[in-house]
Parts: C-alpha cells; structure tokens; sequence
C-alpha cells in the first residue's frame, strides 16, 4: 500500500481539482434560444411579453397573452470553430438537431367589473439557455513547452516511491488509489512518470522529490482536438397578475439541469531525433452534471401610445455541480532496444472529484418597446451583469478553489448587452428582424458577441408556424492545459442556428 508522507500531502492539496476559470464561462454563458418569433427578433422581449420564451426572461410577460397558449420549438445548429495556436489557425465544423423548447401557459380572466386585477396567468417554460456542443482542432508547433513540463509540474514535490508501481500492484489500483486519496495532481505526476514522460532527478533514491522532463526542450508540434457536447437547461415556473390593463407583475421559480461532456486528445511529437520521448498522446474525458435554482420578478407597463416599459431581475443561479473524468497516456521512447510503445490506461477507474458549487451573477434588464397599432413593434433590451463575482465553494479543504475567485476577479469583468428587435405584420404573416451585441466579459478579448436574426412566422388562425436563423460570432481564449503547458489557444466561433416553432391557441 501507498504511505504518503504528510508533508507532501500539503504540496498536493491544492491538486485535488479539475475546475478552471473556462468551465466557469463556459457554464455562465447564455445563448438567443426559444421560438422563432422570439429568436428572430435576437430576445429584444423584455417589454413585450406575449412569447412562450420572452416569459423566461420577465415573468411578467405571461400576463400579456389574451389566450391560453401551448408551443414546441426545435433547432438545427451548424458551428464552424477556427482555432489559432501559435499563429496557425485550424477549422473545425458540428452539425446537430435538437428539441430545445417546449412551453404552456394558461390565462384566466377576472369578469369582476370592480376589481382592478383583470388577470392571472400561469405558465411553465423549458428552454435550453445554452448549448456546448462544438468541436475544436489546433495544429501548430509550440517552441516553449511540452507534455513533460505539463507532468513536471504536477510531480515537484511528490516522493517518486509513491508513483512507482511494485511487486503485487498495478497501474490501474495505484491510478485509483492515488485519486481516492490525494487527487488529480498525484495522479497526473503517477501517469507522466509510468509514461517515461518524467525522470526523477535522482534515480537511485525513492525520497527523491524533483523530476525533469524526458523530453528535450525545444520545439514539439502540437495537434490538440477537443469536442464539446451538452447543454444548460431552465425549467421556468411564472405567475403573472395585471393590474388595469396597463401594469404587469411577474415572478418565476428556476430550476437549472447542467449536462456537459469535453474529450480532448492532444498528440505530440518532438523536433528533435535524440530526444528520449519522441511522440506522446494524451486524453482526457470529463462529465459534468448537476443542477441548480434561481428566482425571477419582473414588471411590464403599459404607456398610452403604445409605449411599453419592462424592468427584470434574475436573480443569481446557484449551482451544485459534480464531475466524473477519465484519462490514458501513451508516448513512444528511445531505448536500447528500438523505439518502444508505453500506454498507460487505466480506462477501469472513472475519477469523482469532490461536489462544488458554482454562483453565476445576478443579471438586471431594462427593456423599451413601441407598438404600431396592428402593423408592427421595435424593441429594446438593455442587459448587465457582474460576471467578475462568478464564484466557486466547497465544503472540502483546500484553497484551489479560492485562487480560482481571486483569478476571476482578476479576468473578467462585467458583461453588458443590447438586443434590439422589430417586426412587421401583414394579414397572416410576420415578419421579424434582430441584432444583439454584448461584450466579451474576458478582458482580454475586445471583440463583442454579436449575434443577426430574422424570422418568418405564419398565423394559421388557431396556431402558427414559424421558422427563424441566428448567426452568432464569438472569440474565446483559453490555456492549452491549466498548468505547466499553459501557452494559449485562440478561438473564432461562427455559429448558424435555424429554429422551427409550432404554436397552437388553448
């Protein structure tokens, strides 16, 4: 059995995490989903309600609805993804269909002449707020930094007798065995020293606590391809009440479900013909899943020439969050004997890492619309959030997460938006149009989020079928691996979603 003294236990505390400031992104991110009429005017609903869609932004909206009204929405997305590494930028494309939305809401009239509350409503929403499916390839050749410093890193510090495997034990049990007890970091230091990827300092001494890289320093090309897949979804629970036909309160209870899986595989190769480790593969399975709750209250007034003003809160979404991830190294060596293959893969143990939780902030929207009698509208959304107070806790020791806070803080800042929407109605048949534009909340990308709608929705008396396009752009910078072989990749994404929508009167 493994004995780790106390001492190193401290140097790897801080390792038993897979959480990064781009998971912390990725899951705060909110994407122009819903129905076509919703979609096609880019959101720009947060004064106009009547929407299955705009009701999980302001609550108030379900007050606006005349009828009860039920609808189902699906999306075919097409993400065409360009990654630069190192000046070489590399494409990449995913296609999918999916059902995204599916919402109800049901009115009831008050025929009391003397009451000023004219009207209740009640409606229930699923909407996926964001999807994560893409898929990335960077190719380039990386003159700084190898694998072997990616393993190096995590290994300073660890005694090489606990990552050796001895008489009566396998790579599998100690893979496990070091999860369990000491983290990812142990583990990574045990598969960079299994691989040859790492050589302690001192061969001949067990207590040896340094380690160099296998791999001779210079240039390695590089091919990394990770594929993302899975979606944040909103159950949206609202009551809406109107007052004299002219005021619209609402207020909703969210629950969250998060489901997202990344496979990465990086594969490299060194310049150089002597070098000990000549090429090496590297994956990487993560799952991450859990759920959450948030809470909703919002106002829609209605100004005499067709003015309307919207005002929402959302409140912050407080995530629970669990990860499962899988991982297997090879590399090809040169040794007396020729080059030599090792793989080590301990695809048996799936690795659980400790329960987190996750606080995405609060967010606030000011919205103004105008409607033209019966012709059409144009709408405004202005929206503001701090996502530099994105934070992580845990009940487990350590303060990993805590350095995550600080680095967030120190990265991102708060993300402001404008969705402007119009339409434009003539016998059956409405047309729509949209423009949302948001600042990058990484300050370290100065290009907006910019997304262009339109839509086309056909009313067939007691229902309605439309069908609407989004086209997104969207630059991202994340580190190749959070530490030791941290040189960045540069991400351009152009994503073209259609939505299909069936809406049917109650």
């Amino acid at each position: 059995m493994k004995v780790i003294p106390t001492v190193i236990l401290l140097v790897i505390s801080n390792t038993l995490w897979s959480q990064s400031i781009t998971d912390a992104l990725l899951l705060a991110q909110e994407d122009i989903t819903g129905t076509s009429r919703y979609t096609g005017m880019a959101g720009a609903f947060g004064a106009l309600g009547g929407d299955l869609s705009a009701i999980a932004d302001n609550p108030a909206g379900a007050g606006v609805f005349n009828f009860s009204e039920l609808g189902i929405s699906s999306t075919i997305t097409n993400n065409k993804t360009s990654a630069t590494y190192f000046s070489r930028t590399t494409p990449q494309e995913l296609s999918q269909f999916q059902i995204d939305q599916f919402g109800i809401v049901l009115t009831l009239n008050n025929f009391q002449p003397e009451s000023d509350w004219t009207k209740i409503a009640f409606a229930f929403n699923l909407k996926k707020t964001a999807d994560f499916g893409s898929k990335i390839n960077a190719l380039g050749t990386n003159p700084n930094q190898n694998l072997g410093d990616y393993f190096t890193y995590y290994a300073d510090g660890l005694a090489t007798e606990n990552i050796e495997v001895f008489e009566n034990e396998t790579v599998t049990g100690i893979y496990e065995y070091l999860g369990n007890n000491f983290g990812y970091g142990a583990q990574q230091a045990f598969l960079g020293y299994q691989s040859y990827l790492i050589n302690p300092s001192n061969e001949n001494d067990g207590s040896n606590t340094f380690y160099n890289s296998n791999i001779s320093q210079g240039a390695v090309s590089h091919d990394f391809s990770s594929e993302y897949s899975g979606s944040h979804q909103k159950y949206n629970f609202a009551f809406s009440a109107v007052y004299q036909n002219k005021l619209y309160l609402g207020a909703a209870l969210n629950t969250h479900q998060i489901n997202f899986e990344q496979r990465s595989m990086l594969r490299e190769r060194s310049s150089d013909p002597d070098s000990p480790i000549q090429s090496a593969s590297f994956e990487n399975i993560l799952n991450t899943f859990g759920t959450g709750f948030s809470t909703q209250i919002g106002l829609i007034f209605q100004f005499p020439k067709s003015f309307r003003l919207g005002l929402s809160y959302h409140s912050p979404q407080w995530l629970t969050l669990e990860e499962e991830g899988q991982q297997a190294l090879s590399s090809e060596g040169l040794f007396e004997s020729g080059l030599i293959t090792t793989i080590v893969d301990p695809n048996e143990v799936i690795n659980t890492y400790p329960t987190y939780r996750l606080t995405i902030p609060a967010k606030t929207t000011l919205s103004i619309a105008y409607v033209f009698d019966k012709k059409g509208l144009l709408s405004f959304d202005y929206r503001w959030s701090d996502l530099s107070a994105l934070a992580f806790t845990t009940n487990s020791q350590g303060d990993y997460l805590g350095q995550l806070n600080t680095t967030i803080k120190s990265s991102f800042v708060s993300q402001q938006g404008l969705r402007i929407g119009g339409e434009y109605r003539t016998g059956r048949i409405q047309i729509q149009g949209g423009y949302s534009t948001s600042t990058d909340p990484q300050k370290s990308i100065q290009d907006p989020i910019k997304v262009l709608t339109a839509g086309l929705n056909y009313d067939l008396g007691g229902s309605v079928f439309g069908i609407s396009m989004a086209r997104q752009t969207k630059s991202s910078t994340r580190p190749l691996y959070g530490e030791g072989l941290s040189s960045t990749l540069l991400t351009e994404q152009n994503r073209m979603q259609f939505f299909l929508t069936y809406r049917m009167k109650l």
